[in-house]
């Protein structure tokens, strides 16, 4: 039983070890050019306090008036672009990381929100957008009644 239990576990390993390979394959080696997806979806962060729900969006680079922000009920969607970097009009990367192109991020919020009274702020590369929670709390206290 020992025997197959190893044999499942390598099985395992070898199927990482594939997918690995695949990915290198798909980006290529270390310091080759990388292409971007074509709606990049920016990392995200959601926290609620007792008050309220709050998302920072990670989209340096980005000008405020390139982003929209859309609460309905429970969703909110964060979409823009990010625009090529002006100047030289001819390039030839040797590197590309910093994508380009639109960006969009549909998230499914923790708690329901006031959609009339939501605020964004952008400082350092971040969006914070902080959502009014309507009428919920965190926690309930519930009191349980022995017979």
């Amino acid at each position: 039983m020992t025997q197959r239990a190893s044999d499942i576990f390598s099985e395992f390993e070898r199927i990482r070890e594939r997918m690995q390979q695949a990915w290198q394959h798909v980006i290529g080696p270390p310091g080759t050019p990388r292409f971007c997806a074509p709606v990049i979806e920016p990392s995200v962060d959601v926290y609620e306090t007792e008050d309220e729900v709050v998302v920072l969006v990670e989209i340096a680079g980005i000008l405020n008036e390139e982003v929209e922000v859309l609460v309905d009920g429970k969703t909110l969607i964060v979409r823009g672009e990010r625009r090529a970097a002006g100047g030289r009009s001819r390039r030839l990367y040797s590197q590309m990381e910093i994508c380009q192109g639109p960006f969009q991020r549909d998230l499914l919020l923790p708690s329901g929100v006031n959609p009339e009274q939501v605020q964004a702020s952008y400082n350092a590369g971040l969006l914070e957008i902080v959502l009014p929670k309507v009428g919920q709390t965190l926690s309930r206290q519930v009191r349980i009644v022995a017979r």
